[in-house]
């Protein structure tokens, strides 16, 4: 990695510099384990001591913090910032432009001039990747498919008939867009399948983590909104439609025909089920799973899901409960009889 100077690197991150800007750093590394040339994250007095009793080169901590020894970088939001200096250091994928010999190109497909097919991918027909993306081994994209430009697509995703995605969408290996979505109706013999003809879109700026379904909509098209970000083992079904910037954490799974808003949260093994809207900017919380609409803004909490204070009131009130009843139960004539019988009283 070429060396970069402090004052440089903290004019990338949006930061200021204090101490000397012209230290060169090289990497980045923790705390108790920085070697030379390395800069670390410190959030807390605690961990800015770890690292100046280390082998840091400098360090990148939040305004309130005051370094004694080491050079630093000082940031009004630290983990954005954090966020920066790793992607300054991360090496690109590595690829080479073209298409891989053993790779499976269908009739009438575009391959950018610099873009990547690796080994033993499946390209249908009438595909289109763009420039500079890159299509890792054992891809498989059906017939009709749109790739934009700067896609990194890595081992193993399939994306199914008519699918588009855009322009720098990361897609983690395993990842399935397009699979039909689930759908039956009641036969005499039996459920009948219902045929899903619509599609899949993914926006500019997706990201999509490690073996997430999405289903094609049954009609028209299930749809994912620019700068989205989607955690492993996620859920969407057919015909959901997903607004800009929002965050879906692992487990989660959203029912068909669900409108999730810009800018909102779902936190791990939240749930969905068909046809509700979650609101602008609406959080829900690890394990929530709503009944009606979410309002815009609202976090909820529990099951079924609730505003986040009223749940933690009522669960504050359960741990309570045994305590409760055995005040209930003293305080009736009844029960205080029962009390001294159990005691010995008369």
């Amino acid at each position: 990695m070429i060396p970069i100077r402090l004052g440089e690197l903290a004019t990338r991150l949006g930061g200021t510099a204090a101490g000397d800007p012209t230290v060169e750093v090289t990497g980045v590394g923790t705390p108790e384990q920085a070697g030379r040339g390395e800069i670390v994250l410190a959030v807390d007095a605690a961990a800015l001591e770890r690292a100046e009793s280390g082998g840091a080169a400098a360090v990148l901590i939040p305004e309130s913090l005051t370094p004694r020894r080491l050079p630093a970088i000082r940031s009004g939001n630290v983990r954005l910032a954090f966020a920066r200096l790793l992607e300054h250091f991360s090496p690109p994928p590595a690829h080479l432009p073209g298409v891989h010999p053993s790779a499976v190109i269908g009739p009438d497909a575009v391959v950018a001039p610099d873009a990547s097919v690796g080994p033993v991918a499946v390209l249908g027909a009438r595909v289109r990747v763009g420039a500079r993306s890159i299509l890792q081994a054992a891809v498989v994209v059906a017939d009709d498919v749109s790739i934009g430009a700067d896609c990194v697509i890595y081992p193993h995703v399939t994306i199914r008939e008519g699918t588009v995605v855009g322009d720098r969408v990361i897609l983690h290996p395993g990842v399935v867009l397009g699979s039909d979505g689930f759908g039956y109706a009641r036969g005499e013999s039996g459920p009948v399948k219902i045929p899903h003809l619509g599609r899949v879109v993914i926006e500019d700026d997706v990201e999509i983590g490690a073996n997430t379904t999405i289903d094609r909509g049954t009609l028209g098209e299930t749809r994912v909104g620019r700068a989205t970000k989607v955690d492993n083992l996620v859920q969407i079904a057919h015909n959901v439609r997903i607004g800009q910037a929002v965050l879906i954490v692992g487990q989660v799974g959203i029912a068909g025909s669900v409108t999730i808003g810009d800018g909102a949260t779902l936190a791990g093994q939240a749930g969905v089920p068909d046809h509700l809207t979650v609101g602008p900017g609406a959080t829900l919380l690890a394990r929530a799973v709503p009944t009606k609409d979410v309002p815009a803004g609202a976090v909820l909490w529990g099951f079924p899901a609730r505003p986040h204070r009223e749940e933690l009131r009522l669960q504050a009130l359960l741990r309570r409960l045994p305590e409760l009843v055995g005040r209930i139960e003293e305080s009736s004539p009844k029960g205080g009889r029962a009390a001294r019988k159990r005691e010995g009283g008369r």
